[in-house]
């Protein structure tokens, strides 16, 4: 599942810019997000498009009493509002945005466009697919392990005692993205850093001795 929340890094910022195809960014317009700030509704009226500059932004569903995060998009990352999902900055950020008949638009002149979002709609629908794959099919333990995993393959370092592997996000958004409780989080990782499966190197980083060993427990129920 590759719905990780991710705090991309100034250096990655400006790869995904300097990636972006030339005049991608033609009739865009850049603003700034506060912390907390909720861009998009499925109420909206602005159907827009959006290119992520810094920051990060949560893609989630919500019920009554209950969010279910579907994605993060980091800098570089395009998305459309004109979808029956809530758009929030999770942190300070900064986006371009268009309206979706302008960018639509563009689509249709320019092709070197047209990479950049099938890319991102793609893995959207990768995680989304891979939501409910884990919430039929795998207990809340192996789906906590397929997340380490994954974030230890795509933003792991290798050390000479395992693997590295940053956690820039809370129990609660973990726990939302598993469809668990933040207490079953903490309780399984507590757990497993008593039976040496990961180390707390700091509140912002795990250490993996064995990637094997948490791959083992990523089994779906039988």
């Amino acid at each position: 599942m590759d719905t990780i929340a991710r705090h991309a890094s100034p250096e990655h910022a400006a790869m995904a810019h300097s990636a972006a195809p030339s005049g991608l960014l033609d009739g865009f317009a850049r603003r700034e997000l506060a912390k907390g700030y909720l861009l998009s509704t499925p109420a909206s009226p602005h159907n827009q498009v959006l290119m992520v500059h810094s920051g990060r932004l949560r893609v989630y569903l919500a019920g009554d009493n209950r969010e279910l995060n579907l994605s993060f998009l980091e800098p570089g990352d395009i998305y459309t509002t004109h979808t029956p999902t809530y758009v929030e900055a999770v942190v300070a950020s900064s986006i371009w945005l268009i309206d979706t008949r302008t960018f639509a638009q563009k689509l249709a002149t320019d092709p070197s466009v047209t990479p950049v979002m099938m890319r991102v709609m793609g893995r959207l629908l990768s995680n989304a697919v891979g939501l409910i794959e884990d919430l039929a099919f795998r207990e809340v333990p192996a789906r906590l392990a397929r997340f380490l995993c994954q974030l230890a393959e795509r933003r792991g370092l290798r050390q000479e005692h395992g693997w590295l592997v940053p956690l820039e996000f809370s129990m609660q958004d973990i726990a939302s993205l598993l469809g668990t409780t933040r207490q079953t989080v903490s309780s399984l990782i507590n757990q497993w850093e008593r039976d040496g499966i990961l180390l707390r190197q700091s509140r912002r980083s795990l250490l993996l001795p064995s990637l094997e060993s948490l791959k083992a427990r990523c089994s779906p129920i039988p």
